[in-house]
């Protein structure tokens, strides 16, 4: 919130350049009008989208239809400016109240690469497997699911991280990912996806700090993960997923690459429709129960969502078990402008897809600031 307001003063001048820039321009037709992107309808009772999504006007769940106006205007202006916004929806009360697709390169039901937002599925496929009895718990030593590999750099410290520490980014592995572009070679990340065993790749790394000490964003733990659920469970992340997420909410259509070894990308990879991205950010909203089955257990998602690890380089912001956490909401996030936000204050599922450019802070924080200025406020 905080950085959002040390940019408050120049976004305001930015976009009173661009109220009048627009006001010189001869008057056109307005691509994707306000009254495309607010729904209609009425609320007619509680229900699970698992066929389909609701849709109703946002009064009718106490939404202000003109400050959600405001937002797709502004969403206007930042495509004048060439920030590269794809999508945006929102859904309160368990129905889409106002809906938008703002590239020509992807319509409703197209796939999106939701990127690290693939890393919140890993992590609630760790939940599934300990509630299934297929891992103890997220306190076992990772060491202990690897005993068919040899490590380098194997000291006291790498054989005392956990799983607990591979899902709140703490377990001390040498590793440079925000550090450096993604296509530069100095990022641990543009070697990890270069390597022919991305697990062995992980495992051999150097210990930089003691497990539990220190934040440090990092893929390849979240890969780990993923080769854990295979190696308990006994088949990949994604089939797992299949079973005991995607099927159960109606999720037919997606995508989840593989590696060389055949392990699902923990970290990055998969590919999704927005509406779906949206069912499990409802799931999670729901505290992971789905038409009265607890699909992910309760206390998984209640951790998920704690402050575990204060997050390096991003102030007020916070690490659970592979989501970010914020004092109003939470967020599975990826690279690009990804964003699956969950309010459970207020009932409230909004969901981001964009393509904005890597290193440009003002365009990476968008969604949190759009979220503060035009959605929160829009709730009666």
């Amino acid at each position: 919130m905080l950085r959002i307001l040390r940019n408050s003063a120049y976004y305001l001048i930015w976009l009173l350049f661009l109220i009048f820039s627009a006001c010189e321009k001869e008057e056109q037709e307005v691509p994707f009008p306000s009254d495309d992107f607010i729904a209609g309808g009425r609320w007619s009772g509680a229900y699970w989208p698992t066929s389909e999504w609701r849709f109703c006007r946002p009064e009718e769940v106490g939404m202000d239809s003109d400050k959600l106006r405001e937002l797709n205007d502004e969403i206007l202006l930042l495509l004048e400016l060439h920030v590269d916004v794809h999508s945006v929806t929102i859904i309160k009360d368990g129905y889409i109240v106002a809906e938008q697709y703002y590239s020509e390169e992807y319509s409703v039901d197209s796939l999106h690469a939701i990127f690290s937002c693939t890393k919140s599925l890993t992590s609630a496929l760790l939940g599934i497997s300990i509630e299934e009895g297929f891992i103890e718990d997220e306190y076992v030593l990772m060491c202990d699911h690897f005993q068919d590999h040899e490590m380098m750099n194997l000291t006291e410290s790498k054989q005392s991280v956990t799983l607990w520490h591979l899902l709140t980014m703490s377990a001390g592995f040498e590793w440079y990912e925000l550090e450096y572009p993604y296509g530069d070679d100095r990022n641990t990340f543009y070697n990890f996806v270069r390597s022919g065993d991305r697990v062995q790749f992980v495992l051999d790394l150097p210990m930089s700090a003691d497990p539990g000490i220190e934040y440090s964003y990092n893929s390849g733990l979240s890969h780990l993960v993923s080769a854990i659920v295979q190696e308990s469970a006994g088949i990949r992340a994604d089939s797992l997923a299949l079973e005991h997420i995607f099927t159960p909410l109606g999720i037919t259509d997606y995508y989840w690459p593989i590696d060389a070894q055949g392990v699902a990308f923990g970290g990055h990879g998969a590919w999704m429709t927005p509406r779906d991205m949206a069912k499990f950010g409802y799931l999670f909203l729901k505290n992971g129960k789905w038409e009265g089955e607890q699909l992910i257990p309760e206390d998984w998602v209640e951790k998920s969502r704690q402050k575990h690890m204060e997050r390096k380089y991003i102030p007020d912001s916070w690490y659970g078990y592979h989501w970010w956490v914020f004092d109003d909401f939470y967020a599975a996030v990826g690279y690009g402008g990804q964003w699956i936000m969950v309010v459970p204050e207020h009932d409230l599922v909004v969901v981001f897809t964009n393509n904005f450019e890597e290193g440009d802070e003002l365009q990476w924080s968008t969604p949190e600031r759009l979220l503060y200025t035009y959605i929160l406020p829009a709730i009666q």
